[in-house]
C-alpha cells in the first residue's frame, strides 16, 4: 500500500484548519477541550500567508473548524483568500451565534457549504452541548436555506444518542440538509471525563449494521467517519465514494493535513496529542514541514512490522495499516493496534474473545483516557 500512496504523491489535498480553540460551548465529547483560545494563535497576517502556502502546495479543499471558527473575527477574509486561490472552502460550526448577517458573510466569502453539528434530538443535543443550542442550530439551518447556502451535518455518536440515529436522520432530511456524517466519539479530551458515554469494541458490529441500514434506505448523502468500519459487512457501502471502494488506510500526512490555531501541523486535526505535531508554521514554512525528511513517518514510512496485537497478523494489515490512527492511539495506547475495527471484533468473537476498553476516569492528563484493550 505504501507504493500506491507514493504513486499518488504526497500533497495536502484536504486540510482541516482549527482557526481558534475559542468556543462558546463546552461539549461533553469535545476531543480538543475547546473553550479558551490557544496562547499565541496565528495573527491575521500569518493566517493569510498560510492560505497562500496551502494553495501553492496544491490544496484543493479546506474545512474551517475550531473551537468555534466564527469566534475568530477574520474568518471571512481567510475564506476569501483561499477561494481566490481556487480552493474549495466549507465550515464546521456549532451554530450558536449564526445570524442572517453571519450567513451573508459566509455566502459572500464563497463557502461551498456550512456543516452544523447535531448530536441528537433537542433534549439530548442540549445535554451534550449547551442548553438552547438545538434551537439555535435549527435557526442557522433555516437562515442558510433562505439564501441558498447548502448545509451539512455531523453527528458524533456515543451511548447517549445512539438510539436517536434514525430520528436525527429523518429530521435532517426534512429540513433539506444535503450531507450527513455520523462518526464515533473517540475517548479523548472531554470524552475522558464522560468515559461512560464511550463504546466498547464489541458494540461496533451493531452500530455498523444500523448505519448500513440507514444508508440503504436514505435519500440523503451519507459519508461515515473514517473511524467507523474496516472490512465489515457494509465496507463497500461505507467507502462507495472512495477511489478504491474499500478502506485503504489513514491518509494523514499523505493527502490530509491539520493546522492548529497556533500554527502546529499534524497529519489530522483529530490527533489530539502533541506526539503527532510535525512542526510549527512560525518556525518553518508549510512546504518545509510537509517535505521534511521523516515527516508523518507513521504513514509515509509504514511497515507491517510496526503493527501490534490482532492488527499485526490481520489479512488486511498492509492495506489497512491499523485503521484510524487517532482511534487506535486513544483506545490502546498504540497507533498501530486498533481494537475499534469491525472485522477484528467479528473475528475475535469466533475465537470467544471480547476486547473492552478501561472505563475509569484518568486524572493524570499525560496519560491516555483508557487502559489498553483487554481480552476477556
Amino acid at each position: 500500500m505504501r507504493k500506491i500512496l507514493e504513486k499518488f504523491g504526497f500533497f495536502p489535498r484536504i486540510c482541516v484548519w482549527e482557526l481558534t480553540l475559542a468556543c462558546n460551548m463546552r461539549c461533553g465529547h469535545c476531543g480538543s477541550r475547546a473553550g479558551l483560545p490557544r496562547p499565541n494563535e496565528l495573527t491575521p497576517d500569518e493566517a493569510q500567508r498560510v492560505c497562500h502556502e496551502l494553495a501553492d502546495l496544491g490544496c484543493r479543499r479546506v474545512t474551517l473548524s475550531g473551537g468555534e471558527p466564527t469566534m475568530r473575527k477574520d474568518w471571512p477574509e481567510i475564506a476569501k483568500t483561499l477561494v481566490s486561490r481556487g480552493v474549495k472552502v466549507n465550515m464546521v460550526s456549532n451554530g450558536w451565534a449564526w445570524t442572517e448577517e453571519t450567513v451573508a458573510r459566509a455566502k459572500e466569502a464563497g463557502l461551498v457549504n456550512v456543516c452544523f453539528s447535531i448530536d441528537g434530538l433537542e433534549q439530548t443535543h442540549d445535554q451534550i452541548r449547551r442548553a438552547g443550542s438545538f434551537g439555535r442550530s435549527m435557526k442557522a439551518f433555516e437562515a442558510c436555506k433562505k439564501v441558498g447556502l447548502p448545509t451539512a451535518s455531523i453527528m458524533t455518536i456515543n451511548r447517549k444518542n445512539l438510539e436517536q440515529l434514525d430520528a436525527v436522520h429523518d429530521m435532517l432530511v426534512s429540513i433539506g440538509v444535503t450531507l450527513w456524517q455520523p462518526q464515533l466519539s473517540d475517548a479523548m479530551g472531554n470524552q475522558r471525563d464522560n468515559i461512560d458515554w464511550a463504546f466498547h469494541p464489541e458494540e461496533l458490529p451493531a452500530i455498523e449494521a444500523k448505519l448500513g441500514e440507514l444508508m440503504r434506505r436514505s435519500s440523503l448523502r451519507i459519508t461515515v467517519g473514517d473511524n467507523i468500519g474496516f472490512y465489515g459487512p457494509n465496507e463497500e457501502l461505507f467507502r462507495k465514494e472512495s477511489s478504491f471502494g474499500f478502506w485503504v488506510g489513514c491518509f494523514a500526512g499523505c493527502q490530509v493535513v491539520g493546522i492548529e490555531s497556533d500554527g502546529d501541523i499534524k497529519g489530522c486535526l483529530s490527533q489530539q496529542d502533541e506526539a503527532f505535531v510535525e512542526g510549527n508554521l512560525r518556525q518553518n514554512s508549510f512546504k518545509e514541514i510537509w517535505n521534511k525528511k521523516g515527516a508523518f513517518a507513521y504513514n509515509r514510512e509504514f511497515d507491517v512490522s510496526q503493527l501490534q496485537g490482532f492488527c499485526r497478523d490481520c489479512r488486511y494489515n498492509d492495506i489497512c495499516r491499523g485503521g484510524c490512527t487517532c482511534s487506535a492511539h486513544f483506545a490502546s495506547g498504540d497507533r498501530f493496534d486498533n481494537p475499534f475495527c469491525v472485522y477484528r471484533v467479528l473475528e475475535l468473537q469466533k475465537r470467544g474473545v471480547v476486547e473492552r476498553i478501561g472505563t475509569e476516569r484518568e486524572v493524570d492528563e499525560s496519560k491516555l483516557p483508557c487502559n489498553p484493550a483487554v481480552a476477556g
